[in-house]
């Protein structure tokens, strides 16, 4: 018997290259009332305008004074960020492999345009926007900060009832929100899956025809006056977590109920086709390839956004 046979095993390696689960584009900026995009913004800072109600006077008096209304108008200012994606693969990377990674990466880094982008809209629905007040006269801006008012936040990290969630349609109705089909939307995290398939009426048909439970999820569905919407984390091959597009402390998950016209979106460069380019100023020619954003978002209309915090299981 042969004591030297393993000096000729040969290791096979295959040529295609397996991606890793990921989102492939935006999920959200479709979401977003197209009147509130502004698009091709040529600046560092863009203005969302916000105008407010008035009710018409009753004529009491043909001859009368006219009373001119005023309704409020006021701004949300968002500050522009540009953001890349941006990987070199060498020929000395596909002589080496034995695969051309090109095409994988160039899918890789759409995604992580993607992922970004909806970050943008995650932070602005409950982080702080920027107001902008003209100070009259002079014409001088000068911005500040508004929160989300604790009115619009509800639960205690405990499990997502239905509670929960007519309290959150019944904020929006409350406020004047418009209701119809697809303009309210709940984001949630694949943590509340199993809290959310427990609800009764979310999952018997002797209240809904969704039939979660032969779907798996309630992702994509309208249930509660709100189109669900799943957001997963954005987790590594090795499992471990890159980023939270949810906010997460702990077990206290936050989720958003909110109108599609509560969020402006400025997009200055939108993300078209990757570039590919040779890196000639690097020793061994590398191609880059590299694609480009710049946008933000902000919350222009606190009374269309409800933050629920819930548990993440």
């Amino acid at each position: 018997m042969s004591a030297t046979v393993d000096q000729a095993w040969v290791y096979r390696f295959h040529d295609q290259i397996l991606l890793t689960y990921q989102q492939m584009g935006s999920q959200l900026e479709g979401l977003i009332d197209q009147g509130m995009v502004h698009r091709n913004v040529s600046a560092a800072i863009d203005h969302h305008e916000r105008l407010g109600l008035v009710m018409a006077n009753d004529v009491v008096n043909p001859f009368g004074q006219t009373i001119v209304l005023n309704p409020p108008h006021s701004r949300r200012a968002a500050t522009l960020v540009s953001s890349d994606a941006t990987v070199l693969v060498s020929d000395e990377h596909t002589l080496r492999s034995m695969a051309n990674p090109q095409s994988p990466y160039t899918r890789t880094i759409v995604g992580a345009i993607g992922r970004r982008a909806d970050k943008h809209i995650i932070d602005a629905l409950g982080g702080n926007s920027t107001s902008a007040a003209v100070t009259s006269g002079s014409g001088v801006i000068t911005y500040g900060s508004v929160a989300l008012p604790s009115s619009q936040k509800i639960g205690t990290g405990v499990a997502i009832t239905l509670v929960n969630i007519i309290q959150a349609h019944q904020k929006l109705s409350k406020n004047g929100v418009p209701v119809g089909p697809g303009v309210r939307k709940m984001l949630y995290s694949p943590g509340q899956e199993q809290d959310i398939m427990a609800i009764t009426q979310a999952s018997s048909s002797d209240f809904t025809k969704n039939q979660i439970h032969d779907r798996g999820t309630i992702d994509g569905l309208t249930w509660q006056g709100f189109h669900w919407v799943s957001i997963s984390d954005e987790i590594q091959i090795d499992l471990s977590v890159v980023r939270r597009m949810l906010p997460l402390t702990s077990t206290n998950r936050k989720c958003y109920a909110f109108h599609t016209g509560a969020v402006g979106l400025s997009i200055g460069r939108p993300v078209g086709a990757p570039t590919i380019a040779t890196r000639y100023d690097l020793q061994s020619d590398p191609l880059q390839i590299k694609q480009k954003m710049m946008q933000v978002a902000t919350r222009v209309f606190e009374g269309g956004v409800v933050e629920l915090s819930v548990l993440e299981n």
